[in-house]
């Protein structure tokens, strides 16, 4: 390890322990922040030396001198056997290590530089590392690398927006808490001067030949906005669309038909039929034992949490697990408020409307990702575990979002885990079943995509699945790019003077290709 990389290690080692004393730990509890920054790197050093298929020698004294390690060529292959490592592994690995530097950094005015050390370090390691078998250096390697270093920088930037609107919001909510309230009648208002519609405007609860209208709404005598008013009325004339309600069996083919998603579908119907089981005991007046339906769901953006949540909500509906079987979907705004007081109420609403379905709570580690003074999402989430122990009989709470951070915030609290002990974890999809969730909404829209089409699609995710970006979105990635496909196509019929049907309905190479994602 040259010397400008061994500086930067021993400031992120003092980093560790300045994240220790403030109370700031990722990993198994009593474990010092170094103690999983050394496991965390020991990761690093295999995942790169094994992309080749070969661990050196000169590697090897390479990561147990940087390390403090005294590992013989046996250990650290059997270690990379059983570790398993893979890109997304590893990424979620270094984003749990970088989560307490950036927690410090947000503490301090202006933000902290803990977080942009580390990615730092970890760019300079990897590429120190690279030099020691004869200073060579693998493209592989490289790309491998450099798509790290560009997940963790994306995820800084992400988290620190998110924090920074969230203190705006904060602070927005609090200017108008602040503001006099304004009284009716009283010639003047603080919020500015009363908005006086059009005259031209019909006046609600008036016929045309001036006559009252007994079926306008009613407000006994408080001022009348009448564009609300004619928004209200205009919503009660158009009637209301009964959805029809599935049948179990439906709901089942519904879960089954999903793209991929196999040992979240086995481990949801392994669930299912404990239940019915259970069901049948209590119908023939058997005792049993208390079940919790608690659930985390643990995956990437675009995998399906949120649509196997609607699907679990209906069949625990058929089954007569939930009285209604809604699915109300929240992150952390929708549970949070501003001011002392508030969240636990926010919350408690929350609750009252998924009361009878399932309360799926996305991005859930938001809650305790702020722990400083001002912060309330721990008030948030003790209102949460009382509601789920007084409702547990009508009420079915799902927490979801990346999986490191999701273990983190179970850890969090002993009553999280407690409760939330099913445990489901949604794989990112692999480059085919992308391509099938593509073709599956072409023919949902009444397209088809020619096979060259098809096949240029297919090429498209295995090299994005291989970048391992930060911005990566799974099935929402297909949804942008079919839109980007279509406009293409678009572009390219409004040159043909009367297109063909079979041209309206098809998409070819042309309109596939150069497709840039963020």
């Amino acid at each position: 390890m040259n010397d400008g990389v061994a500086k930067q290690l021993s400031q992120v080692y003092d980093n560790c322990a300045k994240c220790d004393e403030k109370g700031y730990h990722v990993g198994v509890q009593g474990k010092s922040m170094q103690d999983y920054l050394r496991f965390t790197m020991l990761k690093f050093y295999v995942y790169l030396s094994s992309s080749n298929g070969n661990i050196s020698m000169a590697e090897i004294a390479y990561l147990n001198d940087a390390l403090g390690y005294s590992m013989s060529a046996d250990q650290i292959d059997r270690f990379n056997v059983s570790s398993k490592i893979t890109k997304y592994s590893l990424k979620d690995s270094m984003i749990t290590m970088m989560m307490p530097f950036l927690k410090m950094d947000l503490e301090t005015s202006p933000i902290g530089p803990m977080s942009l050390a580390f990615i730092e370090f970890i760019n300079q390691a990897g590429l120190d590392f690279m030099t020691v078998d004869n200073g060579r250096t693998d493209p592989f390697i490289m790309r491998d690398l450099g798509a790290l270093v560009l997940a963790l920088r994306n995820f800084r930037i992400e988290y620190i927006t998110n924090w920074e609107n969230m203190i705006r919001e904060q602070k927005r909510r609090e200017e108008l808490a602040n503001r006099p309230p304004y009284v009716p009648g009283s010639g003047s208002s603080p919020w500015g001067a009363p908005q006086v519609p059009p005259s031209n405007l019909t006046p609600i609860g008036s016929n045309h030949s001036g006559g009252v209208n007994n079926n306008a709404p009613q407000n006994n005598g408080a001022p009348v906005n009448p564009f609300q008013q004619q928004n209200q009325q205009a919503q009660a004339q158009q009637p209301k669309k009964e959805e029809k309600e599935l049948t179990l069996d439906e709901q089942l083919a519904k879960l089954e038909d999903l793209t991929g998603l196999q040992a979240v579908k086995e481990d949801l119907k392994s669930l299912i039929n404990l239940i019915r089981v259970r069901k049948m005991r209590e119908d023939r007046g058997m005792p049993q034992s208390a079940m919790t339906l608690h659930m985390a769901f643990l995956g990437n953006p675009g995998t399906g949490k949120t649509t196997v949540a609607r699907i679990l909500a209906g069949i625990y509906k058929s089954l007569g697990v939930l009285s209604k079987g809604q699915l109300v979907e929240v992150d952390r705004s929708g549970l949070v408020s501003g001011y002392v007081g508030q969240t636990a109420i926010k919350t408690k609403e929350v609750v009252d409307s998924a009361m009878g379905g399932v309360l799926f709570i996305d991005e859930a580690y938001a809650l305790t990702a702020n722990t400083g003074k001002g912060d309330f999402g721990q008030e948030a989430v003790n209102t949460l575990l009382k509601a789920m122990e007084d409702n547990r009989d009508d009420l079915i709470v799902i927490v979801a979002g990346y999986s490191d951070l999701m273990m983190e915030f179970l850890d969090s609290n002993p009553g999280l885990r407690s409760r939330f002990n099913k445990i489901i974890t949604f794989e990112d999809y692999m480059p085919d079943e992308l391509l099938d969730i593509f073709k599956s909404i072409c023919t949902k829209s009444g397209m088809q995509i020619t096979k060259e089409a098809e096949d240029a699609v297919l090429q498209f995710f295995i090299e994005r699945c291989g970048l391992n970006l930060k911005t990566f979105a799974n099935a929402r990635d297909i949804r942008n790019f079919y839109e980007r496909a279509i406009t293409n196509q678009a572009n390219r019929l409004a040159a043909i003077e009367s297109p063909t049907n079979g041209q309206l309905t098809t998409l070819t190479i042309d309109d596939v290709s150069g497709i840039e994602l963020n």
